[in-house]
């Protein structure tokens, strides 16, 4: 079969939105090229082609009639637009952005340009879930029993860095109790007495270096110095560990008490518009995440939102976030299993609440509502193919891109 020497679509990024979008352009009117760095293709095209290539160099361009950017990296995007568009001033071109405001800054310098918000389109999908009437599911819920979560005290540690200050200065301790056991002809008891008199600053002065040699008193100097800087130090660890545990119990562990609020568990960059659009619809939003100290966290906390800091796979943090008189729980974490988890676990703790999940797999979405009583299974790239899709529709009727994201793009 012979390849048409240039294609009408170029997608550049094999990514779940590249590979989505080719298999929607598919069968349209043009040729749909797929192009990576990888050697083979992610899956067997179908009715596309693949191509192993520089994402930063264009091909041929004269018949393109839409090139989409849709790399992992919001930079690269950029890079290949502006690759693109130095090549071809008049392709349209469409790429995806986290940062949407930098894209539409972008699009007011560059002619034919366009972009979408992937977390943006799937926030808004998955808060749109949260509304949508509950389909019906003939789905039987087993009795099964969520698992507990185990003790926090249990599993906390001691900073290494502590334990490294310890070994330091007790190694300090003992090769300073030798020394002068040997220098100054003490007893090992009264060395080691002197030593831990000269460390801790207290100084009798039943023990003095006052007729001792020179080297004796610099090696006293020096121990009163180190030990002193240690001591500061092991405190200051352990008051910085003492610290980050009680703020963490105090304000990741408290007990939520609201009542039909919104669950939203991964607070990524999908989380957080999630978090948003929640809020720009007066909802109230209770945000979990397992990590402390999550990228998007602090804008969480600038908006006042309740926070638990857990993993959602366990009761007692679901308990804590108040999910037993929650309206809706939305799993948007980047593991389709630990999505799935959560959801079960939450329709066994409040089988009438509605769920919704960001699944990856479509067909594993496709499945959940019919076998496991789940509502919503959404893909975010699912939804940005769909719209990217519609965009090439309308730059072969109208020859530009745009009039679509204004109506997705938040501000």
């Amino acid at each position: 079969m012979k390849t048409p020497a240039a294609p009408e679509i170029i997608i550049f990024g094999a990514t779940h939105v590249g590979i989505k979008l080719a298999h929607r352009l598919a069968g349209q009117s043009g040729h749909v090229v797929l192009i990576d760095r990888s050697a083979s293709a992610p899956e067997t095209p179908t009715g596309w082609e693949y191509r192993c290539g520089d994402l930063t160099t264009p091909p041929e361009l004269d018949r393109a009639r839409v090139v989409y950017a849709v790399t992992d990296e919001d930079k690269l995007n950029i890079r290949i637009a502006l690759a693109v568009r130095s090549v071809c001033p008049t392709v349209p071109v469409v790429i995806t952005l986290v940062q949407s405001r930098l894209g539409k800054k972008l699009a007011r310098h560059l002619e034919h340009f366009s972009f979408i918000s992937p977390p943006e389109l799937a926030a808004q999908k998955f808060v749109d879930a949260v509304y949508a009437p509950k389909p019906r599911s003939s789905a039987a819920v087993l009795p099964l029993t969520v698992l507990p979560e185990p003790d926090l005290n249990a599993s906390w540690k001691i900073d290494p860095l502590i334990l490294r200050a310890l070994g330091v200065i007790g190694a300090m301790a003992v090769l300073a109790s030798v020394y002068f056991h040997y220098a100054e002809q003490l007893p090992w008891v009264d060395a080691v007495y002197f030593v831990v008199t000269v460390m801790t600053t207290v100084g009798f002065g039943d023990i003095s270096l006052r007729s001792s040699t020179i080297l004796s008193k610099v090696v006293g100097i020096v121990l009163m110095i180190a030990s002193v800087t240690n001591t500061a130090v092991i405190f200051a660890l352990i008051t910085d560990t003492l610290l980050k545990h009680r703020l963490a119990l105090l304000f990741g562990r408290r007990r939520v008490k609201q009542s039909d609020h919104v669950l939203v568990v991964g607070i990524g960059s999908v989380g957080l518009k999630v978090v948003e659009e929640l809020l720009k619809r007066g909802e109230s939003v209770v945000a979990i995440d397992e990590q402390a100290n999550g990228r998007y966290l602090p804008a969480v906390y600038a908006k006042r939102v309740p926070t638990i800091i857990g993993d959602a796979k366990f009761e007692r943090t679901l308990r804590d976030a108040g999910l037993t008189s929650a309206k809706a729980l939305v799993s948007v974490t980047n593991d389709d299993l630990t999505n799935l988890e959560i959801g079960l676990n939450a329709k066994l703790l409040n089988p009438e609440m509605r769920v919704v999940l960001r699944i990856y797999d479509p067909l594993l979405a496709q499945s959940l509502h019919e076998h496991l009583d789940i509502h919503f299974a959404l893909s975010m790239s699912s939804i940005a193919a769909e719209v990217l899709a519609e965009l090439a529709g309308e730059a072969s009727d109208h020859g530009h891109v745009g009039g679509q994201l204004n109506q997705v793009q938040g501000d």
